[in-house]
């Protein structure tokens, strides 16, 4: 509570300064954060814009108005946002992550999938793009390219348990069912309380001769 109370009052007093000198991006660019921190979207947005009319080449405000967008569920505003990001700054990683996600939200996978892969490029090692780029490669039936991303996924990271459980998954789907129990066993190792892992290894043991059993 005291924290909540702490942010309102700085607000207010952003608020109070921003009155007090309306062209100064600095203080207009930390109240829009704050108000993106309460849930304030619109409100985000409206400060953002207006930044922009004083600066309208500043990747990191049109970064942060995507966000804004993408939180107010306006996902065609959200997408040209982070277009304008990449189009200012091409190195900006962050930006392709974000507009990876909010294109497969919208829908357009292979424009989700062209995002994350460039992200990629710019940060071989990001664990989220690497996820959620296997997770669109499962939900389009790409099984094999899903399990080239989560192998890369968790040589990087080992102890990613969500990795080894689609990895399982992934293998269920292509009926090699010996590197699927695997998987879902490495999946339960790391996480015993993945209900999930425990009812596919179940399921599992029926169409295989695994010499240890259901677990």
């Amino acid at each position: 509570m005291s924290d909540q109370l702490n942010i309102r009052e700085i607000v207010k007093n952003l608020e109070k300064k921003v009155r007090e000198k309306p062209t100064d991006v600095a203080i207009m660019l930390t109240l829009g954060q704050y108000y993106y921190l309460q849930g304030r979207f619109q409100e985000a947005i409206n400060t953002y814009e207006k930044i922009l009319q004083i600066e309208p080449g500043f990747p990191l405000v049109h970064y942060h108005l995507g966000l804004s967008y993408f939180r107010a569920a306006n996902l065609g505003k959200a997408k040209e946002s982070m277009q304008q990001v990449i189009k200012l700054d091409e190195d900006f990683t962050m930006a392709y992550y974000w507009l990876g996600l909010i294109t497969y939200r919208a829908g357009e996978n292979a424009q989700a999938i062209e995002a994350l892969k460039k992200c990629l490029e710019k940060d071989s090692g990001h664990l989220i793009a690497l996820y959620d780029l296997a997770v669109i490669y499962m939900s389009l039936r790409e099984y094999r390219k899903a399990i080239q991303a989560l192998e890369k996924l968790i040589k990087a990271y080992p102890d990613h348990a969500a990795g080894y459980f689609h990895l399982g998954m992934a293998y269920t789907h292509l009926e090699r069912y010996h590197e699927a129990l695997y998987h879902f066993r490495k999946t339960i190792e790391l996480n015993p309380e993945d209900c999930e892992a425990r009812r596919m290894i179940e399921a599992l043991t029926e169409f295989t001769e695994y010499p240890d059993g259901p677990i």
